[in-house]
C-alpha cells in the first residue's frame, strides 16, 4: 500500500473501491448488452417496419411520423433500462456512501436528463432523415458538419444553460484563494472568465472539478467538497490542472477526435443504410424504419473507439498533471491531493491494466502519483 511522508491511502476505502468499480463496471456492461439486444431484435423482427407502418397510419406527416417513431423506440427503451439506472445511478452509489441523494432527488435529475435528450435527440434525428431525403448520398458528410458544429455550440453554451439546471454555481468567493488562483493563471498565460463554485454536496461526497465553457464561457468550476475540505495549496494544484487542459486546447482537441469518429460512424451508417435497404425491405434509406439499424451501428462505433478516446484523454490528464507539477512546483501537495481523492472518491488506486485501457479516462491515481513522486526526484537533482 502507497506511503509517502505520512500520506496512507486507506486499506479499508480501496477494497470498498475496487468492489464498488467492478459492480460499476458490470451494471455499465449489462445496459450496453441490453441496449444491443433491443436494437438488434427491432431490425432482425422486423418490428421497426411495422412500428412505421403503425405510426405512418396513425399520423400521416413525415415530421412527425419521425417524431412520434423515435419517442416511441426511446421510451421503450428507458422502460428495459430504467431498472440499471436505479440501481447503478442511484441505491449503489448510496449503498457504498457516494450519493447524498434521495430517491426522489435523483429521479428529478434522471426525468431532466431524459426530457433534455429526448428534445436534443429528437431533433437531431429530424436533421438526419431530412438530411436522408434530399442528400441521400452525401447526408452523412452534412449531417457530421452539423454535428460537429453542435458540439462546439453546446460546450460554449452548456456552462450557462445545462449545468444550473443540475447544480447551483456562485462565484469563489474567498479572496485569498481568489488571489492565489489568478496568479496561476496568470502565470500560465491563460485567461479564464471566472472560478465558480459548484455545489456537489447537494448530489454527493465525491470531489471534482473541471474545465468547461469556450471563448467568453470558458471557466473552472471547483466542488464544494474539494473546496471545503482541502487545503489551499492542494486546491491550487487542483487548479493548476485544469490550467493545463486550457494551455494545451484540449478542449478542442478532444472536439477534433470526436469529429473524426464521428464522420467514420456516420459513413458507416450510411453503408449500414444501403445494406439494409435490400436486406430488410426499408422503402429507401430515407425510411424512418431504419432507425433502429442507424442507432446500432453508431453504437458499435462507439464501443469500438471508446478505448482510443480514453487513451487520448489519459494521455491529456498526464500532460495536464506535469503541467500542473510544473506551475505550482508542489508535488508533495499533488501527492496527498490523489491520496484523498482515491479515498473520498473511492477511486482505484492501481486498477488492472485492461480495466485501464477500456474503461478509464484518467490515469490511475498510483500513475500519477508515481509521476509526482518523479518530479519531486527530478527537482531534487537539479
Amino acid at each position: 500500500m502507497f506511503q509517502d511522508e505520512g500520506v496512507r491511502v486507506d486499506p479499508h476505502r480501496q477494497q470498498q473501491a475496487r468492489r464498488y468499480a467492478a459492480l460499476k463496471r458490470a451494471f455499465f456492461l449489462a445496459e450496453l448488452v441490453l441496449a444491443g439486444l433491443y436494437l438488434g431484435a427491432l431490425v432482425l423482427t422486423n418490428e421497426t417496419i411495422h412500428l412505421r407502418a403503425l405510426v405512418a397510419g396513425l399520423v400521416g406527416e413525415r415530421v412527425v411520423v419521425v417524431a412520434v417513431y423515435v419517442l416511441s423506440i426511446w421510451i421503450g427503451f428507458s422502460i428495459l433500462s430504467f431498472p440499471f439506472g436505479i440501481v447503478s445511478g442511484w441505491w449503489l452509489p448510496r449503498r457504498y456512501g457516494i450519493s447524498v441523494q434521495s430517491f426522489l432527488q435523483w429521479l428529478g435529475d434522471w426525468a431532466k436528463g431524459e426530457a433534455i435528450s429526448i428534445v436534443l435527440g429528437g431533433a437531431m434525428v429530424e436533421i438526419v432523415y431530412a438530411l436522408l431525403l434530399a442528400l441521400p448520398a452525401a447526408w452523412w458528410i452534412v449531417a457530421g458538419v452539423l454535428y460537429i458544429l453542435f458540439i462546439i455550440g453546446m460546450a460554449n453554451l452548456a456552462p450557462i444553460l445545462l449545468l444550473p439546471l443540475f447544480f447551483k454555481l456562485t462565484p469563489l468567493d474567498r479572496p485569498s484563494l481568489t488571489d492565489c488562483l489568478e496568479r496561476l493563471a496568470n502565470q500560465a498565460c491563460v485567461h479564464i472568465q471566472d472560478v465558480f463554485r459548484m455545489n456537489l454536496s447537494s448530489k454527493t461526497t465525491a470531489a471534482n472539478a473541471a474545465l468547461m465553457g469556450l471563448g467568453n464561457t470558458r471557466r473552472v468550476v471547483l466542488g464544494d467538497t474539494l473546496l471545503d475540505h482541502y487545503s489551499p495549496d492542494e486546491i491550487a494544484v487542483v487548479f493548476a490542472h485544469e490550467l493545463g487542459h486550457h494551455a494545451h486546447g484540449d478542449v478542442p482537441r478532444l472536439i477534433g477526435s470526436q469529429a473524426v469518429v464521428t464522420f467514420v460512424g456516420l459513413y458507416l451508417g450510411k453503408l449500414a443504410l444501403e445494406w439494409g435497404q435490400h436486406q430488410f425491405g426499408y422503402q429507401g434509406v430515407a425510411d424512418v424504419a431504419g432507425l433502429a439499424l442507424l442507432a446500432l451501428t453508431l453504437g458499435i462505433v462507439s464501443v469500438v473507439t471508446m478505448p482510443i478516446l480514453n487513451a487520448l484523454s489519459r494521455h491529456m490528464e498526464r500532460a495536464a498533471d506535469w503541467y500542473a507539477l510544473c506551475l505550482t512546483q508542489a508535488p508533495q501537495a499533488f501527492i496527498t491531493t490523489m491520496t484523498r481523492l482515491a479515498d473520498q472518491n473511492l477511486a482505484e488506486y492501481d486498477p488492472a491494466r485492461w480495466v485501464e485501457i477500456l474503461f478509464y479516462d484518467h490515469p490511475s491515481i498510483a500513475e500519477r502519483i508515481q509521476m509526482a513522486r518523479q518530479f519531486m526526484n527530478e527537482r531534487r537533482v537539479a
